[in-house]
């Protein structure tokens, strides 16, 4: 969201954006830029090019802090947040005012103490950890760490990406600290992490579990400093002794299961898992980790602003938390869009608003947007496209608002958008104005939902990328040529701003309203239900009710989580979740079929059908291409068919012995086939598949434990780690059949109201009729690739899913295309002629 202009005072604002927007820092910002520009770490994460500190000293010159750059060509992004006034008081105020020196190279540790009355911005890597022998220590007033597993297993996939494209680093944000006064032994100095924990925390972790495989690399010694962690958690002693007992500091620590179960350390240990088993995959599928590992060491960047020591720090951790507002990387791009259209201007930054906000339905976004459209004679289907006639605005669409936001700023002095990662908890959050209901008395605007209960999957700067991809598509050009990542955005539309007309503008913009009511009616979106309730995915259907005489468009949601919903959850969780390529083709696809009035659908209950059979067929083709999701996203987006494996090199792969190196896919794919089969599978009560849903789970559960607690019961290895043999589970539910044999996991599952995975359901239905031995293993193996096998044979054909597992040669599908998590960092395996 723009942020007005009144919000900076007017001598400063132009300055303090040129400032903002790619600076050359010959001395460190004052603390009170600090507040303005980047004290929201986990979402401001402007690219390490934009901040150069001088390797040479200067003299101080009057006034001036900063010098800014030659105009910049393309989009660089200023992931921008500004403080309110009221932010620092007092004696931290009076601090902040002053104006710091000029200094030499930025230091690590500078030699004596720094300045009471300067900030220090420095570029840092794990490397400048170590070889400067810092500290770093968590304060009491600190949160426990609470990154779920996915998002470190999401962290951990995106380094990979960037070293197998061999970025020059990878920038993961900016760290508050200060120089902590506790002296720690072997440590040249040590610092306080005020903001920015949680990833320094899993960056440790990441440590820990690539130490399993490499024992010896420079990148363990993250984990520890002398003889305790590195990492220090103050009045949090569970904590630091799981550390150190992951870092095999001390080999006598003891953690009971209540230890275990804290909020200091659930988090901790599930990310650790997640990393350890996520890495094992990487290993199955020859990545090379110790190239991964020197990537982790030397080009895993972020930038340390070490603030005084003096200041109250306390209230400065408030202070990040709570106050400002964030300059989004879309609004650049649509200044500069909305600068190429000299009429109707105010008519699309409409569009683009009701677009913009992706936590609240189109629906509701459009009638505060555009309140003159006759809304008793408008269905929903009247929003597939954007008619001026019908959706008509106050005042005169060439008015132009008063004044000038960051953003048109930012477009006028040249520079743009270069994509600026935020971490994963932060996806989907912005919220805009829109956001605010403009509810009448008689609630002619309410829903089944409130608007603040729903959040989108994907954020909107990936939707403007999804939406360029359909934009060229349909231009018969071909598709960008970065990845789909919020980090690339300015890279994925550097060339189309550089030669946008008015018409290209218009078209793209129109295009997006065609593509944000298409993501609404079959993209499910989170929504808590009830102000207590956890979130889950929902796609709610609209109808048409009448109240006091007046229409209104209705959320409605069935009892029970629909077919389409479960496979979405299927590839939401498992694919690249920076990514999600399979909204491209899927997308378009509905937006042809809103165009086919011959084809179109007759009834609600038809159109899902439909738009069900439309996902499996993209699902199926993009798991078994043999290009990367990218390129048979694309070919699907075009209504071309991709070139694709058949399904007897995945059933070949499947009956391979590799435990927790199966792709997690295959789990989940699972999942959802037992969940359409439902009705014809009496293994499944009804009381308890309703409730079911796919979700997030990253931990494979051996159903024979690995370490029998009678050892005389044990399975060889091979019969261990088939697929038959395991299930994918989250971590909780894991930890709590732990290495029980297979008799005390029934009991317990059986015991549960709703279904952990319907796999392990089939397999304890089976367990009771033969027992779980490896005879029992093989024959649901064989049974679960026959119901998969049956599943695939629409969309890759009946001759190629037939084929025989000994007609295939099983190395040439080890890497499971559906993940596509970094296809250069896969070797290829030599396959015999």
């Amino acid at each position: 969201m723009a942020v007005p202009r009144r919000l900076f005072p007017a001598a400063e604002q132009r300055k303090g954006c040129a400032r903002a927007l790619g600076t050359t820092v010959r001395s460190p910002p004052s603390a009170a830029g600090l507040a303005r520009l980047q004290l929201h770490a986990r979402a401001s994460d402007c690219p390490p090019a934009r901040i150069r500190v001088c390797d040479t000293p200067r003299k101080p010159r009057k006034r001036q802090r900063h010098e800014t750059p030659p105009r910049a060509s393309g989009m660089q992004c200023p992931e921008l947040r500004t403080a309110p006034r009221e932010a620092l008081s007092g004696a931290d105020r009076r601090t902040l005012r002053q104006r710091p020196v000029p200094r030499h190279r930025a230091t690590l540790c500078p030699t004596g103490m720094p300045s009471m009355n300067r900030v220090i911005s420095q570029t840092e890597t794990i490397e400048a950890l170590c070889t400067g022998k810092i500290a770093l220590n968590i304060p009491s007033y600190q949160r426990p760490y609470v990154w779920p597993a996915e998002d470190v297993v999401k962290l951990l996939d995106d380094v990979a990406t960037a070293c197998a494209d061999e970025q020059p680093r990878y920038y993961i944000g900016t760290l508050i600290s200060a120089r902590s006064r506790i002296a720690v032994d072997d440590a040249a100095c040590s610092h306080e992490l005020i903001d920015g924990q949680q990833r320094i925390t899993t960056l440790t972790l990441l440590a820990l579990a690539i130490r399993e495989h490499l024992p010896d690399h420079d990148l363990v010694r993250m984990t520890r400093l002398g003889v305790q962690p590195r990492l220090t958690f103050m009045i949090r002693e569970h904590a630091q002794a799981f550390l150190a007992r992951e870092a095999e500091l001390a080999t006598d620590i003891r953690l009971d299961d209540a230890a275990l179960k804290s909020p200091y350390l659930v988090h901790l240990q599930q990310g650790l898992k997640a990393a350890r088993q996520r890495l094992q995959q990487l290993t199955s599928a020859e990545v090379d980790l110790e190239r991964l590992a020197d990537y982790l060491y030397r080009k895993v960047v972020w930038v340390n602003n070490i603030v005084p020591s003096a200041m109250n720090l306390n209230r400065l951790f408030a202070r990040i938390n709570t106050g400002g507002l964030q300059l989004e990387q879309s609004d650049i791009l649509k200044a500069q869009l909305l600068r190429e259209i000299r009429h109707d201007k105010q008519r699309y930054d409409a569009i683009w608003q009701a677009c913009e906000d992706l936590n609240n339905y189109f629906e509701r976004n459009v009638r505060q947007l555009f309140p003159l459209a006759d809304w008793q004679s408008l269905g929903y289907d009247d929003l597939s496209q954007f008619d001026a006639e019908r959706f008509r605005q106050v005042g005169h669409d060439n008015a132009e608002a008063d004044g000038l936001t960051l953003a048109q700023l930012a477009a006028d002095s040249g520079q743009g958008v270069v994509a600026c990662q935020a971490p994963p908890s932060a996806v989907g959050n912005h919220r805009s104005d829109s956001d605010k209901t403009d509810e009448s008395e008689d609630g002619e605007d309410g829903g089944d939902v409130d608007a603040g209960h729903c959040r989108s999957i994907i954020g909107f700067p990936l939707l403007l990328m999804h939406t360029y991809r359909i934009f060229r598509a349909e231009r018969n050009e071909p598709d960008i040529t970065c990845r789909l990542h919020s980090a690339r955005f300015g890279e994925c539309f550097h060339d189309f701003v550089q030669t946008v007309t008015e018409a290209d503008a218009i078209a793209f913009i129109e295009c997006l309203w065609r593509v944000r009511y298409q993501f609404d009616r079959w993209v499910a979106k989170w929504v808590r239900r009830e102000s207590n309730d956890a979130e889950h995915l929902f796609l709610g259907s609209v109808t048409t009710t009448m109240s006091k005489g007046r229409k209104r468009l209705n959320r409605w949601f069935p009892e029970f989580t629909p077919d389409l919903v479960q496979l979405q959850a299927v590839r939401y969780f498992t694919g690249e979740r920076t990514a999600q390529y399979w909204l491209s083709p899927f997308l378009a696809t509905m937006m042809n079929r809103m165009q086919d009035t011959d084809g179109r659908p007759s009834n609600a209950q038809e159109a899902m059908a439909t738009a069900l059979q439309d996902l499996e067929r993209i699902d199926n083709v993009l798991s078994m291409a043999q290009d990367t999701q990218k390129e048979a996203s694309f070919e699907l987006l075009c209504g071309r068919s991709p070139a694709c494996d058949d399904f007897g090199r995945t059933d070949a792969h499947l009956r391979e012995p590799l435990g927790t190196g199966f792709e997690h896919y295959w789990f989940q794919k699972l999942e959802y086939v037992l969940w359409k089969r439902r009705a014809e599978l009496p293994e499944l009560t009804q009381e308890r598949w309703r409730a079911f849903r796919i979700s997030s789970k990253n931990s494979v559960e051996h159903v024979h434990p690995q370490q029998h607690e009678h050892r005389h019961e044990q399975l060889e290895p091979r019969v261990l780690d088939s697929f038959g043999n395991l299930c994918l589970l989250s971590p909780g539910e894991n930890s709590s059949y732990s290495n029980q044999n297979p008799g005390k996991k029934l009991i317990d599952f059986e015991a549960k109201a709703v279904y952990d995975s319907l796999k392990l359901a089939h397999v304890f239905a089976r367990m009771k009729r033969e027992g779980w031995n490896a005879t029992s293993i093989q024959n649901h193996l064989d049974r679960m690739l026959q119901l998969l096998r049956q599943h695939y044979e629409r969309d890759i054909g009946a001759d190629a899913v037939a084929r025989q597992p000994s007609e295939i040669n099983p190395a040439r599908h080890l890497r499971i295309k559906c993940a596509d998590v970094h296809a250069e960092c896969f070797k290829p395996r030599s396959t015999p002629s």
